[in-house]
């Protein structure tokens, strides 16, 4: 199957996703990286239970669906790090800043170089249009080089190692600062009016 780069939009997660959540949370290439409360192949029950808070707004995630040319493909979950001030001190993080996870789960999209664009797009439609933050960080597992290779091909830059404790596991954290969207943006439309 092949793939192009075509319009990506996002929209905001229902409880009626829930069920294409727990499927791609269940696909090998999802499972290998992601774990919900610990289990790498969660129940849909556990799914529910960790995303309808989140959906209602009791819990200070956003999560939005990756729609490509009208297809859902995946996922990305959104926090402003000052709802998160644990997770910001393990960081080392001392700006206003937001942190992202993405997911591809659909594995026809996988492994066919559309992720840094959609990261790319989600910072400019979402993360620094609608947030007032100034950095936003990406913190993938040290071994998960296919998410590092995507969120620096995307404009992030390393920042540090660190043993995120929650998980047990070192993290990259990467960075990219909000001058670097909208300069960028900005380029993009001064050269589309000529």
């Amino acid at each position: 199957m092949t793939i192009k780069a075509g319009k990506t939009t996002f929209s905001r997660v229902k409880e009626s996703d829930l069920p294409l959540l727990h499927r791609w949370f269940n696909t090998p290439h999802v499972s290998k990286w992601w774990e919900i409360d610990g289990k790498r192949h969660p129940s849909l029950d556990l799914v529910k239970k960790h995303y309808s808070p989140r959906i209602s707004g009791d819990e200070r995630v956003d999560v939005y669906l990756i729609i490509h040319d009208g297809t859902p493909i995946g996922m990305v979950q959104l926090c402003k790090m000052d709802d998160e001030p644990a997770e910001k001190a393990n960081f080392g993080l001392d700006r206003n800043c937001a942190g992202i996870d993405l997911l591809i789960g659909e594995a026809d999209y996988v492994h066919r170089g559309l992720s840094s664009g959609i990261i790319r797009e989600f910072l400019k439609q979402i993360v620094f249009k609608e947030y007032d933050v100034d950095r936003c960080i990406a913190d993938p597992y040290v071994k998960n080089e296919i998410a590092i290779k995507a969120y620096k091909k995307a404009g992030f830059k390393y920042l540090r190692t660190v043993w995120y404790e929650k998980e047990g596991k070192r993290e990259h954290i990467l960075c990219i600062d909000r001058n670097e969207i909208v300069n960028d943006a900005e380029k993009v439309g001064a050269n589309q009016g000529r």
